[in-house]
């Protein structure tokens, strides 16, 4: 039996239908508890009329801080066990800070169909709409929540025609009446679907979400962004492109490794839609460039051009350019980074302090040499790289890294290169492998950056689908495997166990140097150096020593060091590097001074070919570790210990 949480703020109407459901086993869930952020609302004697616990938390912005109150109120949630919040009739927002908190999928009943009239007052200006003769239809949606009111993925909607003698009342009475059996439904679909998106990581943060991507810290100066399936564009959420994540993942993941010899970039490892990458600052600009003269965003080159704009991001465009023509050259046209992308010159970028001039001549350099480069790859794949936008960071050592996504169909815009010039001297839109698809169908329907967004007729998602992983196969040479559900803890998990390149392996004789190791370990983390620790001594258990020793040697492009901890008769250190084709020290603990005279030289002295190094003070051994990693000392390592 599924356990629910119930959001209110009223009446309570819909709660009732809720409970009366879960008693005629309608649904097969029980509510255990009624949360209300308004006192003596009806929500909560009808919840305390049927024994359920109940739970009023007010909102005071005077006296306390939003995130404080609402750390404080998921806290509370998250006592109980529970698979499911229901907003039924929650008149307050939930920020990204509280979703992220949670432990289930949240979905809320809202008296509207999708991208219409968001927020509290929907159902007048529903009214307002039908009588000014915009809509002829209303409706009721149950969507997941998301950071932005009323975006989230549409699980239910049920649509309400309106008739021409129609009064506020009797549209909303309409509404009132259907709602019930709408947030029903979508609770039973919610509860009885198998899950199709990532089991969320416990001991993995989310950090950010933006329109589009998911992304946790992993540690040790790694994130893993995820790639969804969520659609943007005029800096807003569309809908959801089935597979999308995947394809676009691949894509860049087949960039970054074809372009590394161009700039150094932050791909380490992917799988299906997630990728872990280097943490990197990143600079606070999109970095466009143009080989065609296109599009139809706010910030395109050709919205501006066809107003009279000549003057454009500090480059000069001859009159008599036609839409979709091929510019002389290619161009740079950066703009900001933020809830809205705005126009910026390259000098404005050095100005207000976004980057200083060498960066900015470095980063506008490489980035022509990668579009370029594309261009090449494309044209071989039968494609134009029209236009596209790159992202670079800085990563811990200061070294400008490409990031973000490179070439994609997403950030990029692609033509069939075999059509392309009939149609454009037909005057005819290119056959198109990009998110115009989408953005064209909106510009038709509305203004897409005042009015409410049109539903996405499902052929059309359906096509946008197919066109994402047409081009996955055109330009890879190979088809994109869809893999609907992921385990992200254990993705990231078994990243580090088969994956992660730098590593230390601690092997430890006894459980009672546990504070020696804790000491090691919390040096190697000053410096973000995964490790992992052994329980085996060399007396005691050597075959154990060895096992580990072997298991880690057969690992490929692995980067690992070795540390044994053992005092007295240190026999450890000498079995591991005997064994190892990896560097071995050791850091053996000494209750004092007169414990280590007497004891340090079973750790010095070794045979023949069996080079430990013997290092005294954690600290210091993971000063030594971290300078091998950061300047790539293994080849030095392994030289020397072969001389020994």
């Amino acid at each position: 039996m599924f356990k629910l949480v119930v959001l209110v703020s009223g009446e309570g109407t819909n709660l009732q239908a809720i409970i009366d459901a879960c008693q005629n086993k309608v649904l097969n869930a029980n509510v255990i508890l009624v949360v209300s952020n308004k006192e003596n609302v009806g929500a909560l004697t009808r919840a305390q009329d049927n024994q359920i616990m109940t739970y009023c938390s007010v909102y005071n912005h005077k006296t306390t801080a939003r995130m404080n109150y609402d750390h404080e109120l998921a806290q509370y949630i998250n006592k109980f066990d529970y698979d499911l919040i229901v907003c039924a009739g929650w008149m307050h927002i939930l920020s990204k800070h509280f979703l992220n908190l949670v432990k289930s999928p949240i979905i809320n009943l809202h008296p509207a169909l999708p991208n219409q009239f968001p927020g509290k007052n929907s159902i007048i200006e529903a009214y307002n709409a039908y009588k000014e003769g915009k809509i002829t239809k209303t409706g009721i949606m149950v969507h997941h929540v998301v950071e932005e009111i009323d975006a989230g993925q549409v699980i239910e909607q049920f649509d309400i025609n309106l008739e021409s003698n129609e009064t506020y009342e009797t549209m909303e009475n309409k509404i009132r009446y259907y709602e019930k059996f709408v947030l029903i439904n979508a609770i039973n679909k919610v509860l009885n679907t198998p899950k199709q998106v990532a089991v969320v990581p416990e001991k993995y943060p989310l950090c950010y979400q933006g329109k589009v991507r998911d992304v946790y810290d992993l540690g040790y100066n790694l994130l893993a962004m995820v790639q969804t399936n969520r659609q943007s564009a005029f800096d807003r959420h569309i809908c959801e492109i089935p597979g999308k994540g995947t394809v676009l993942t691949n894509v860049s993941a087949w960039w970054f490794n074809k372009t590394k010899n161009i700039i150094d970039n932050h791909y380490v490892y992917s799988k299906d839609n997630m990728m872990i990458v280097k943490k990197c600052k990143p600079f606070k600009i999109e970095v466009v460039v143009r080989g065609y003269i296109t599009g139809s965003t706010s910030t395109s080159l050709w919205t501006h051009y066809q107003k009279g704009v000549r003057t454009y991001c500090g480059i000069n465009f001859p009159d008599g350019l036609v839409k979709n023509q091929k510019l002389p050259y290619n161009v740079v046209t950066p703009t900001t980074k933020g809830e809205i992308d705005e126009l910026i010159t390259p000098q404005e970028i050095v100005e207000k302090n976004y980057m200083t001039q060498n960066q900015w001549n470095f980063i506008q350099e490489k980035a022509l040499e990668l579009f370029a480069y594309g261009q090449f790859m494309a044209n071989q794949k039968d494609l134009i790289l029209v236009d596209t936008k790159y992202e670079f960071g800085l990563d811990c050592n200061n070294n400008i890294l490409l990031i973000d996504e490179i070439n994609t169909c997403d950030s990029s815009r692609y033509w069939l290169k075999e059509t392309y010039e009939t149609k454009f001297n037909n005057k005819q839109e290119p056959d198109k492998f990009d998110k115009d698809i989408v953005r064209e169908y909106i510009s038709k329907q509305c203004n897409p950056y005042k009015d409410p967004l049109p539903k996405i007729p499902d052929e059309l998602v359906i096509r946008t689908s197919q066109t994402y992983n047409i081009f996955h196969t055109m330009l890879t040479g190979e088809l994109c495997s869809q893999n609907s559900v992921m385990n992200l803890n254990q993705e990231f998990d078994q990243y580090f166990h088969d994956y992660h390149k730098q590593m230390v392996v601690i092997i430890a004789g006894s459980e009672r140097d546990g504070k020696w190791i804790d000491t090691i370990k919390s040096e190697l983390d000053k410096y973000k150096i995964y490790h992992k620790t052994y329980i085996a001594s060399a007396h005691r258990n050597t075959q154990t020593v060895v096992d580990i020793v072997k298991k880690y040697n057969n690992y490929q492009n692995r980067q690992i060091i070795f540390i044994a901890i053992a005092g007295m008769t240190n026999a450890l250190g000498g079995t591991v590097a005997a064994q190892s084709k990896y560097p071995t020290f050791a850091c053996p603990p000494f209750k004092d001074n007169s414990d280590m005279q007497v004891n340090i030289w079973s750790s010095i002295i070794n045979p023949s070919n069996v080079p430990t190094m013997t290092v005294l003070q954690p600290v210091n051994l993971a000063i030594a570790i971290n300078k091998i990693i950061t300047f790539g000392n293994f080849a030095t390592l392994n030289f020397l210990r072969k001389s020994h």
